[in-house]
C-alpha cells in the first residue's frame, strides 16, 4: 500500500521552518544598543602562559554619573576573572592586567565579552591578546589603534596636547583628530565595525576636539573661526562624553544668568543657577536622545550632592518634555530612593 504523501510534506515544510528558526536565531544581527539604567556587563579574562596570581581590575565611567568607578576582578577558575561592569551606555572601559592597560568596549547587557591573554613566562608582560564575544571587533580595533599610534592619540592622553599659543594648541588637534579619522575610515573598510559605533567613535573624536578648544578659549578673546562648528542636536552622538562636556562648555557660554550667579555667597547656589539656565536651553535645542541624556545628566550631578528640593523643583517643570519616558522613570526612581528617611 502507499504510504500517504501529505504526512511527509508536512513533516518536511516543519523541518525546514525549524532550521529557519535556528539559522536566523544564530545569524541575526543584534539591535543597536541603548541605554539601559538597571543591567550590567560581565567580562571573562582567560590568561595563559602564567601561573601566578595576578592583580586585574577595569576602570570606567557612566556618561549619566560621570564618576570614574573601579571595579576589581573576581577569581573565575584557573587562570581565569570575572569582572562586572554597572555600565549603563555602550563605553569604553580600561582594563588592567598587573601594570599593563588595554581599552576594551563595553555594552549593557553583554555577558560575551572574553579577553584572552598569553603571557610571557618570563617577563610575565603580555605577549598577545586576543577577543571573543559581541565587541571582540571594537576591541580589536582599540589594540589596534594603540599600536598605530603607541597611545600618542586624543583620548589617551590629553596632556600630550599643550601649548600657550591658542592657534599652535588648534593644529596640534586637528591634527590629532584627522589622523585619528583616517584610522578609524580605514578599519571602517577593513575590519566589522558596527555601523552604531563608526558614528560613536566618529562623534567622540570631533567633540573632544571641539570640546578642548572651546574650554581652552574659556575667559579668553578667540575669535570663532578658531572654533570648531559641530553639531549642536546630534542624535548620533548620543553615547559620546565628549559631546555632553562641549555641550555644557556650549550652553555656559550662552548664561544670561552669570552676573547674578556670581553674585551669591554659595558656590552651590551658583551651580543650580547655571544648571537651570543650561536646562533651558538644552529643552530649547535638543530633542530625542540627546535632550533626555543632557537633562538627566544636569539633574543627576545635584542628586549626587543630595539637593533633592532644586532637583524635584525641574523635575516637574521638565518632566513632560522627555522623549522617553525611561529617563523620566529613572529620575524618579533615584528622588524616591533618595527621600526615604534613613
Amino acid at each position: 500500500m502507499k504510504q500517504p504523501i501529505v504526512p511527509s510534506i508536512i513533516v518536511g515544510i516543519m523541518c525546514l521552518y525549524v532550521y529557519g528558526l535556528t539559522y536566523h536565531a544564530e545569524h541575526r544581527i543584534p539591535p543597536d544598543p541603548s541605554y539601559d539604567f538597571y543591567d550590567t556587563t560581565t567580562v571573562r579574562v582567560i590568561i595563559s602562559g602564567s601561573d601566578v596570581v595576578h592583580d586585574i581590575y577595569g576602570r570606567f565611567n557612566n556618561i549619566l554619573e560621570g564618576e570614574r568607578q573601579l571595579v576589581k576582578a573576581r577569581d573565575a577558575g584557573p587562570n581565569q576573572y570575572k569582572l562586572t561592569f554597572q555600565v549603563n551606555s555602550p563605553r569604553p572601559a580600561v582594563l588592567f592586567i598587573d601594570d599593563e592597560d588595554l581599552e576594551i568596549f563595553l555594552v549593557p547587557g553583554d555577558t560575551s565579552l572574553v579577553v584572552d591573554a598569553a603571557m610571557n613566562p618570563n617577563t610575565y608582560l603580555i605577549d598577545s591578546l586576543n577577543f571573543e564575544g559581541t565587541t571582540s571587533g571594537i576591541c580589536s580595533y582599540y589594540k589596534n589603534k594603540t599600536n598605530r599610534f603607541q597611545k600618542v592619540h586624543l583620548r589617551a592622553t590629553r596632556s600630550i596636547v599643550d601649548s600657550e599659543d591658542f592657534g599652535q594648541f588648534c593644529l596640534q588637534l586637528d591634527s590629532m583628530a584627522a589622523r585619528e579619522l583616517g584610522f578609524l575610515a580605514e578599519q571602517e573598510i577593513f575590519d566589522s565595525l558596527p555601523e552604531w559605533f563608526v558614528d560613536f567613535e566618529r562623534t567622540e573624536i570631533l567633540y573632544q576636539k571641539a570640546y578642548l578648544k572651546l574650554s581652552r578659549a574659556y575667559n579668553r578673546d578667540i575669535p570663532d573661526y578658531m572654533l570648531d562648528k559641530v553639531a549642536i542636536d546630534n542624535e548620533a552622538a548620543v553615547f559620546s562624553y565628549y559631546y555632553y562636556l562641549y555641550l555644557t562648555s556650549y550652553f555656559s557660554s550662552f548664561d544670561d544668568n552669570r552676573a547674578e550667579a556670581e553674585g551669591t555667597d554659595s558656590l552651590s547656589n551658583q551651580e543650580q543657577i547655571f544648571t537651570e539656565s543650561r536646562i533651558h536651553l538644552a529643552d530649547s535645542l535638543l530633542t530625542g536622545g540627546p535632550h533626555d541624556v543632557f537633562i538627566t545628566r544636569s539633574l543627576f550631578s545635584h542628586l549626587k550632592n543630595n539637593q533633592l528640593g532644586f532637583v524635584e523643583k525641574l523635575f516637574q517643570k521638565y518632566k513632560d518634555s522627555f522623549y522617553s519616558k525611561k529617563y523620566y522613570r529613572f529620575i524618579e526612581m533615584q528622588l524616591k530612593e533618595r527621600s526615604k528617611p534613613i
